[in-house]
């Protein structure tokens, strides 16, 4: 449990400040016209769903001929449709859009490939507003908790802004602020995201009510600042059993005196952007050597751990003046099941021996495809494990046409009819594809196998995989 913040403490701080002023708590916060116009453009984007799918379906009958390419103009045309209505409302939108783009096993690659391109990234909110939101989370104005407090943000997302502060001791502080009343405008955005699920749910191959929970519980779990700060502080905890790493990589303190399901106060981190092109090219060689520690870090997360932040984008990675790696931002983390866990160890198993048959049964088993699959997946393994592809640098697969090895794996999924991922691999895979572009961008010759390779190992002894001494 976090520490709460003790009365005299409290008493202090508030007579120093003066009288208060509290503004409405309805301010700033979406009127019910605002909110039902909201609605009737995500029912809009519902509608044109159901014209796409029933197209879609009259083609796969046969009842329609329309050319493949001309039906995949549909398909991103309604993405990028969503995408105008998403960065218009932003709210849960925004991030509905970003995780509903990890779904391939869901979604046409058209679709996902436009929603992928939604930047969490919006104009900012008033300071009287934040100003407002504070003042309601901690009991009083900026100046009550801070020695000063910069109205300027400096940063602003769908679901809330970072501002930097002074602590009371002189402390350079980031403080996370959730936008007032985003929670009426995220519950529109939730229904309707589940009314559209539902209406496709008995059509669609995977099972979309799973879906509806994964999403609905990441877009809260990101609203939820208590729960972010316990996520840091677990991760720095963890990270801190290897000396190496804790000499090398920074979590920011979270400071609970002025921390709240709102409000997130924490250590602000020095340094520049991981991929910020001011460090130049003469400091190529420091910056993979930032990138071999952060995928160390995030390595260290997701095979010893079991429990880890999903966002590796260089965004969210810092590197100080002595070279440390700074990691930030904490709301979307994910903690995997031991089940899930079990299964994902047998599959790693299965790559690592490339044994297709291994591998399609650990699908089979974490109930991730049906018995009729099995086959198909095998295919698709024997194609993976192809030695031509196998443990490339990002700078050779560049380098490659691997044209032929895309259409055939892309062919191969769409016959895997039941295939569905449980809840932890869907952030799972989406950590280790943006750790993977993270080396793609900024460290290209790195072997990924290289710094994979002891993770995975250890991860494989314990325990060790049923079917291991398979000939």
């Amino acid at each position: 449990m976090f520490p709460a913040v003790p009365e005299a403490c409290l008493r202090r701080k508030l007579l120093r400040a003066g009288p208060l002023s509290f503004p409405p708590v309805e301010a700033a916060r979406p009127s019910l016209f605002s909110l039902l116009r909201r609605s009737l453009a995500l029912l809009g984007l519902i509608g044109r769903a159901a014209g796409l799918y029933l197209r879609t379906a009259l083609v796969g009958r046969g009842w329609l001929r329309t050319p493949p390419e001309r039906l995949q103009a549909s398909y991103s045309r309604f993405a990028q449709r969503f995408v105008v209505v998403a960065t218009r409302y932003r709210a849960g939108l925004i991030k509905l859009g970003q995780l509903a783009s990890l779904r391939f096993d869901v979604l046409p690659e058209e679709i996902s490939r436009e929603l992928s391109r939604l930047q969490d990234r919006v104009p900012a909110h008033s300071a009287e507003e934040i100003a407002a939101q504070l003042a309601r989370e901690l009991g009083g104005p900026p100046e009550a908790w801070f020695a000063s407090f910069e109205a300027e943000p400096l940063a602003a997302a769908s679901l809330g802004q970072v501002h930097v502060a002074r602590s009371m001791k002189g402390e350079k502080l980031a403080v996370k602020v959730l936008y007032p009343g985003i929670e009426r405008s995220v519950a529109v955005d939730l229904a309707m995201a589940r009314l559209a699920l539902w209406l496709f749910d008995f059509v669609a191959v995977a099972d979309l009510g799973q879906v509806y929970r994964q999403i609905r519980a990441s877009i809260l779990g990101e609203m939820d600042y208590v729960r972010e700060g316990r996520a840091a502080e677990e991760v720095a905890r963890n990270l801190a059993s290897d000396p190496e790493l804790a000499m090398h990589v920074r979590i920011p303190r979270i400071h609970w005196d002025t921390t709240t399901r709102r409000v997130l106060t924490m250590e602000f981190l020095e340094g520049e952007k991981i991929h910020d092109p001011q460090r130049g090219s003469s400091l190529a060689a420091d910056r993979e050597e930032a990138v071999r520690w952060a995928t160390r870090a995030f390595l260290h997360m997701i095979f010893k751990d079991g429990f880890f932040h999903c966002d590796p984008h260089p965004g969210n990675l810092l590197v100080d003046a002595e070279g440390r790696v700074g990691i930030v931002d904490f709301g979307m983390n994910q903690r995997i099941e031991p089940t899930a866990l079990a299964a994902l160890r047998r599959n790693v198993f299965a790559s690592m021996r490339r044994d297709p048959d291994l591998y399609a049964e650990s699908l089979l088993e974490a109930g991730m495809i049906q018995p009729r699959d099995v086959p198909t997946v095998k295919e698709m393994a024997e194609l993976a494990f192809d030695p031509r592809y196998f443990d490339l640098t990002p700078k050779e697969m560049m380098e490659m046409d691997l044209g032929d090895y895309v259409r055939r794996m892309r062919g191969q999924m769409k016959r895997i009819k039941s295939f569905q991922l449980p809840d932890g691999l869907v952030m799972w895979s989406r950590a280790f594809s943006l750790l993977y572009g993270l080396h793609t961008e900024l460290a290209p010759g790195i072997r990924p196998l290289e710094l994979i390779g002891p993770y995975v190992l250890e991860f494989l002894q314990s325990p060790p995989p049923e079917g291991a001494n398979r000939s």
